[in-house]
């Protein structure tokens, strides 16, 4: 999963933790979006929702 969100354009840094089942992603915006961050982690087979904190 993690492969899957630093290889779009504009991640900088996906952190990812399977025990707290999130990940964590630093992107600059403008260059990716939510959208295709969502499906880059569904291709993967997993699942995703935004929760966005400041």
């Amino acid at each position: 999963m993690r492969r899957a969100l630093e290889g779009l354009n504009g991640v900088k840094r996906a952190e990812v933790s399977f025990s707290k089942e999130q990940a964590v992603v630093y992107f600059e915006e403008g260059k990716t979006n939510v959208e295709k961050m969502i499906q880059a982690v569904e291709k993967v087979g997993f699942g995703a929702i935004e929760k966005r904190t400041q």
